[in-house]
């Protein structure tokens, strides 16, 4: 009895798992059959029959993005049109998903199936169409994850903590900012476009308080994802932002806390894949499009995490990868574009990432606290033989904004190096805003420390925004001697301050300043002086909000002598 029921029992068994298997079979075809959906980019071959005509302009572009152009006799010309608005319920009729489209390349990025993408090929107006990704949100993380932010705490100081710019003093001083904050250019008036990853907690960091409260922090929009949320996915943009608009007076300033900033989301950090060129075209589109003056994108693309799809050096010449074809656009429309070289230096692939290698777009390389080029920063030439990176800025151990509170920390990469110098652009831009782009960077490339000698690793150099800003016109004062010929001043009564600019090609182990009226009086020392050999310096005295008109000296004193740096009238 027991082998009879046993034997039932085994082939009911047998029943079931035969049924269990069948099914599990047919599980495994339905979801082999369900389709694999990936993202396309779709080439258009013309704009035929738009609606959109450049004699209207306003209709795509802002007034402020218009009168950017104006400036440098920029005019609108057919890639600046949308693309044709046909074109795109065409492919939509076709059962894809329209991911974003670009004016510039006259193209769409689309989500599909290799089917229907293959159906596309057959539209009239189709030239190409190219894959670019899956669209899935793929754990690993990035090809060259960013260094570990490590906290102040554990590190040594990167700059005089009581000193007016805390903590940030001695980076934003390589690039002479100082000069340009005390005679109150601080970015005012200047947008600047930020593309990265994500700004988590960018919306509550009290590094952000003032632009916020100011109305100079905007969620722009999220090209991944497609929505306006960009205080998410990741801390990288936070850093980024930070070295810019950051304003806590005496412990961190940025290097244009006066600026305005809108803020995209284009990096997809869940993967990498060639579909983030497409985003970083789609947000310089963007940009451009509500008047941005800067873009700043702390980004760049070598390999895939699809290694089939990953570029060559031979494509590194401004005019072959999806992302460089739009930057070089991107930097013809008036607007600077600073985009990080790339942390590859020290790597076998040790080249620019895109879209650093397009002609026009600034590829900033990074250098450490003695201005020397860091081994990681990615290395030029070009494939076609251009000087890249163009500029350098600190990117070795730069001081950024912490994950919570009041938190500092000490982060490496050219991606902090790209925001850093367009911080500085921002401030420089400000003290000029009727001038354009190119006026702004020539005066720049020529205050760079290897003006006359760039090579493959620091480009043209490490500029001084100070230097650029005084080549432009800078600014006189007052009755200034001979002997004070070099000196430059600004009265402020408004803020109170005398600012006092000098080049020194040497400075005594000892000296202090000291401001004094007619009789002899002296007025007080100034705030936090800033004097560096071989460096256009910088000193502020402050509390001046009722000092009457007259005839005032600025006096140096060393352990020696005492010098008349400059007489002053107002």
């Amino acid at each position: 009895m027991w082998k009879t029921f046993l034997g039932t029992y085994l082939c009911d068994m047998k029943t079931y798992v035969s049924l269990f298997l069948f099914l599990l079979g047919s599980l495994g075809l339905c979801a082999q059959a369900k389709p694999i959906l990936g993202k396309w980019w779709v080439d258009f071959t013309d704009k035929n029959d738009s609606p959109f005509c450049t004699c209207r302009p306003a209709e795509f572009l802002s007034a402020r993005s218009l009168e950017r152009r104006a400036r440098a006799g920029i005019a609108t010309v057919e890639n600046d049109l949308p693309v044709n608005p046909a074109y795109v319920r065409a492919l939509k009729d076709q059962g894809v998903q329209l991911h974003h489209t670009s004016r510039w390349l006259n193209a769409a990025t689309v989500v599909a199936d290799s089917a229907a993408a293959q159906r596309l090929r057959q539209l009239p107006f189709v030239k190409k169409v190219e894959y670019v990704g899956r669209d899935i949100r793929i754990k690993n993380p990035p090809n060259r994850p960013p260094k570990k932010r490590v906290p102040l705490a554990e590190q040594p100081a990167a700059g005089d903590g009581s000193s007016l710019f805390g903590y940030a003093g001695l980076q934003n001083n390589l690039l002479g900012v100082p000069p340009l904050y005390a005679a109150g250019h601080r970015g005012a008036g200047i947008w600047v476009a930020v593309m990265d990853g994500g700004f988590v907690n960018v919306d509550t960091l009290p590094f952000f308080d003032s632009v916020a409260v100011h109305h100079r922090l905007f969620q722009g929009h999220d090209f991944v994802e497609r929505d306006g949320a960009v205080f998410e996915s990741a801390m990288h943009g936070t850093s980024v932002l930070s070295v810019m608009a950051a304003n806590l007076p005496g412990f961190f300033i940025g290097t244009a806390p006066e600026a305005t900033y809108l803020l995209l989301k284009t990096e997809d950090t869940g993967g990498e894949f060639p579909v983030e060129e497409c985003n970083w075209i789609a947000g310089a589109e963007w940009a451009d499009s509500v008047g941005a003056d800067i873009i700043n994108a702390s980004l760049g693309y070598t390999s895939f995490n699809d290694t089939t799809l990953s570029h060559h050096f031979a494509q590194l010449d401004g005019r072959t990868t999806i992302a460089s074809r739009g930057a070089t656009i991107a930097a013809s429309k008036g607007m600077i574009i600073c985009n990080s070289a790339g942390n590859s230096g020290d790597e076998p692939w040790r080249y620019l990432g895109v879209p650093a290698d397009a002609a026009g777009v600034l590829a900033v390389g990074a250098v450490d606290s003695e201005a020397k080029h860091a081994t990681f920063s990615s290395h030029g030439p070009t494939a076609d033989g251009r000087i890249k990176p163009d500029l350098v800025a600190p990117g070795d151990q730069v001081v950024v904004a912490g994950n919570t509170g009041t938190e500092l920390g000490l982060s490496s990469g050219t991606s902090l190096a790209a925001p850093m110098l367009s911080g500085a652009l921002a401030s420089l831009w400000s003290a000029y805003p009727e001038k354009t782009a190119s006026e702004i960077l020539e005066a720049v490339f020529s205050s760079a420390d290897q003006a006359d000698g760039p090579d493959s690793l620091r480009g043209y150099g490490l500029p001084n925004m100070a230097a650029a800003w005084l080549s432009l016109g800078g600014y006189r004062v007052g009755d200034v001697p001979n002997n004070a010929r070099n000196g430059f001043f600004s009265f402020q009564r408004e803020a109170g301050t005398l600012s006092f600019l000098l080049f020194a090609n040497d400075i005594p182990a000892t000296v202090r300043f000291e401001l004094r009226n007619a009789l002899g009086e002296s007025l007080g020392l100034p705030k936090d002086p800033m004097f560096h050999k071989n460096q256009i310096s910088s000193v502020v005295f402050q509390g001046l909000f009722d000092l009457p008109p007259g005839a005032y000296q600025v006096l140096m004193h060393t352990s020696t002598e005492t010098q008349r740096l400059a007489f002053l009238t107002w």
